[in-house]
């Protein structure tokens, strides 16, 4: 590293330059782990935060550009591995780390052992299609296991009310965090023991929760719960987080819904499609009734008229059809070998050259036209521009603003040019206009 003693005084902003050159010229793009603290999520759009560790702590920032392409989010307490550059802040005196991407650390370890689980699980058969249970079209009951305090389950009431009205019993339960595995499994454990004569034991359990995070859905993940979920004789849909989220107690439930509302779609049909397919039955009836009854009339007319054996007619048709058929076929045979000989004739007085120098001196006129029509509007439009100019100095010239300028003005009474000081009164107001502005007087 070079020593700047080329001089022997600094300002603040020379010191704080040649920091900041040397810090960003000895690192380049860095990868830093750390614990997030003290994030603020500024209205611009920035994010700021502090990384940390054990013994000590680095400023961060996240511009607002970067923000919508993280992978993950910057919150408090997550643990992250962060790839971006190191600069300083000259107003505070600092250095902080600028963002460009975020990772969690230790997610390649949580995959990797969730993979572990998921191979053993499978060989288990606990993800076998033989074991999933049929979800039913019409449920009366439908148990949800999820938090009670979330937007989730008002979720799947919305959609399950839109659709289908049906009778909801909400199991709460944790979905995150310490016990949560435990009360999830409570829950489906609950509705499973109720007897088939109590009136609420449900038809399907729907397991829900909000998206997030690899580690914020490791409930769903862990192997109780995925025993728990195989072992339930009542039909589980799993709806875990976002589309793309995907955990293992997907693949013990007999159904996988992409998102909670999603979940209650699929639990319930559509009232309104019912209904259409009930009218539309309807009407198919009513419509094979009447065609019905109009076909017996009709053979009914038929038997009851004495008519010629409508095969003959048949038959004279066809042979009518057969006629008009070999006429046309021989007049369009005809006509194509006309128009066929007529084409080779043709072709043969076809000059090419001529049609080509026909061609280039058309070509030739044309440009020559398009150049003198560019010169005929660059003129016109130069004509109008000197013409503007003259109508816009006459107008200045007649304007009375003009007048005010050389010092006169001019006197109204409500709005009304004053021409005689006969048309005012002793202590009439009235308002003097003059080139730069306006007062209010009065006769005396």
């Amino acid at each position: 590293m070079n020593k700047l003693s080329n001089i022997s005084e600094y300002t603040v902003s020379q010191l704080n330059k040649s920091i900041k050159n040397i810090i960003e010229g000895n690192f380049d793009t860095i990868k830093v782990i750390g614990e997030l603290s003290q994030v603020k999520k500024h209205s611009s759009g920035h994010i700021y935060f502090t990384l940390k560790d054990k013994e000590s702590s680095l400023s961060g920032v996240c511009w607002r550009s970067h923000v919508n392409s993280l992978k993950v989010n910057i919150d408090d307490g997550k643990f992250v591995l962060i790839k971006g550059k190191i600069t300083t802040y000259a107003p505070q005196s600092k250095y902080q780390l600028i963002v460009e991407q975020v990772e969690y650390q230790g997610e390649g370890e949580l995959l990797k052992l969730l993979e572990e689980r998921k191979k053993k699980l499978l060989e288990e058969g606990l993800f076998d299609l033989s074991r999933k249970n049929e979800i039913p079209k019409i449920p009366k009951n439908i148990g949800v296991v999820t938090s009670e305090t979330g937007a989730v389950f008002k979720d799947i009431i919305h959609r399950i009310n839109d659709r289908f009205p049906t009778n909801l019993i909400l199991f709460p339960a944790k979905v995150q965090g310490t016990g949560s595995v435990d009360q999830i499994c409570a829950g489906i454990n609950f509705f499973n023991n109720l007897t088939n004569n109590e009136k609420n034991k449900p038809d399907v359990i729907i397991l829900a929760r909000g998206g997030g995070s690899l580690e914020d859905l490791m409930a769903f993940n862990e192997e109780k719960l995925v025993r728990s979920i195989s072992e339930s004789k009542i039909p589980i849909i799993s709806a875990i987080g976002h589309e793309t989220d995907v955990t293992l107690c997907d693949f013990a439930s007999d159904l996988r819904a992409p998102t909670p509302s999603a979940a209650a779609e699929l639990a319930v049909p559509d009232r309104n499609q019912i209904l259409f397919r009930i009218s539309d039955k309807f009407l198919g009836f009513e419509k094979t009734i009447i065609n019905f009854l109009n076909e017996k009339s009709n053979t009914l007319k038929i038997l009851q008229s004495k008519i010629v054996d409508p095969k003959n007619e048949i038959n004279k048709s066809y042979q009518d059809i057969d006629l008009v058929n070999q006429k046309l076929i021989s007049f369009l045979e005809n006509r194509i070998s006309n128009e066929k000989n007529k084409y080779l004739e043709k072709s043969k007085k076809l000059n090419l050259t001529k049609i080509f120098d026909k061609l280039t001196l058309f070509s030739e006129r044309l440009v020559s036209m398009v150049e003198k029509l560019d010169k005929q509007i660059k003129f016109s439009f130069e004509n109008k521009k000197i013409n503007l100019k003259s109508k816009i100095q006459q107008l200045n010239i007649l304007s009375y603003k003009e007048t005010l300028k050389r010092g006169f003005s001019v006197a109204r009474k409500n709005t009304k040019i004053i021409i005689s000081d006969d048309e005012l009164k002793r202590n009439d107001e009235f308002e003097i206009e003059f080139y730069k502005n306006k007062t209010k007087v009065k006769k005396i």
